[in-house]
């Protein structure tokens, strides 16, 4: 094969194959630039807080994507791992990819159980990192101080203490009051009850919304009650027709209303004439001047002294005794002493 002799060529061959030489490699020169300019410098760090490590690599890739770059190298996020970029994401040169090492965690906190994933090494960070607001009564399981471990369980127990104002019903009273212008059994309403009101302020201490304290501090009274009266009859009837509007069991003796045989007194303690009807009684039982009825305590059935007045004392009439005033010491001596029963007349 003969060797071509470019300068024997024809001027205008040469000028062809300069032309193509010139060609291919500026050809040649534009496919190395294109080929350079896809290759980028990316700055690759890990940061374990955890244990406390930080690397710091430069590496190159012709890759385009985040996830592409990862695959590329072989380097495996994990779940709780953040990265500072999403995979999906272009790379450009000089670019910086961080993954922070994280961990899981079992948040127990208002009611709800959820995990949740952080790379911050102490509890009370953690909580920072996820955006939980702590408040100066709440309290924190394991305490804030604690290292993070994987899928550590952490409680947050809400304390509030607040003052409350419950409103309470104050009962009213029933009066009943003795009316001896009624027959005993009978009743008429004169005023109906009504309830008041009162304000209770009480310190109500909460663990997580459910009351676990409450302490009184005050009450007022914002409405007053309205007691109940009621009017009771007092006025018996006796089985004789008369009313009454009590009747005693007493022990009764007789006295006679003459002068010498009365210890001289010619007038009762109630300025009345000693006579029968007249009845000597123990004021703080029954008040002189008082209107009586004295039978025997079976009724009258045995005897009945009848209409008298309460008009007289004596030093041994005391409680539950009376002395009848008879007109002659002979009927004194045959009455003796008795059982009686007393009717206070209405």
């Amino acid at each position: 094969m003969k060797k071509l002799n470019f300068h024997a060529c024809p001027g205008h061959l040469k000028r062809v194959i300069l032309a193509l030489f010139l060609v291919t490699v500026v050809t040649l020169i534009t496919m190395g630039a294109v080929y350079d300019a896809t290759l980028k410098n990316i700055t690759f760090t890990t940061i374990d807080e955890f244990n406390g490590t930080q690397t710091d690599e430069t590496m190159k890739t012709r890759k385009s994507t985040v996830e592409e770059f990862l695959t590329e190298n072989e380097i495996t996020v994990g779940d709780s791992d953040h990265m500072n970029m999403d995979p999906e994401d272009e790379i450009s040169d000089n670019d910086i990819l961080i993954i922070r090492k994280g961990r899981a965690i079992e948040l127990s906190a208002d009611g709800k159980t959820y995990t949740a994933y952080v790379t911050k090494p102490t509890v009370a960070e953690a909580l920072e990192e996820i955006g939980v607001t702590l408040s100066a009564e709440d309290e924190v399981t394991p305490g804030l101080q604690t290292t993070i471990t994987e899928n550590m369980p952490i409680t947050i127990d809400r304390y509030t203490t607040e003052e409350v104002i419950e409103t309470e019903p104050i009962d009213f009273k029933t009066i009943r009051k003795n009316d001896s212008s009624m027959t005993a059994g009978t009743t008429v309403v004169v005023t109906e009850g009504v309830a008041g009101e009162k304000s209770i302020k009480y310190s109500v201490r909460k663990k997580n919304g459910e009351i676990i304290s409450k302490d009184y501090i005050s009450e007022e009274i914002s409405k007053e009650p309205i007691n109940k009266v009621i009017k009771v009859g007092s006025k018996q009837v006796s089985n004789n027709g008369f009313t009454y509007s009590k009747k005693l069991e007493v022990s009764a003796t007789a006295y006679s209303g003459a002068s010498h045989e009365n210890g001289g007194y010619s007038k009762t303690a109630y300025g009345l004439t000693p006579k029968y009807g007249v009845v000597a009684v123990d004021p703080k039982v029954i008040p002189l001047g008082t209107k009586l009825y004295i039978e025997s305590s079976d009724g009258g059935k045995s005897w009945s002294y009848g209409y008298c007045i309460a008009g007289d004392t004596g030093g041994a009439i005391k409680g539950n005794k009376v002395d009848l005033c008879f007109n002659t010491v002979n009927e004194c001596v045959q009455f003796g002493r008795k059982s009686a029963t007393v009717y206070i007349l209405s």
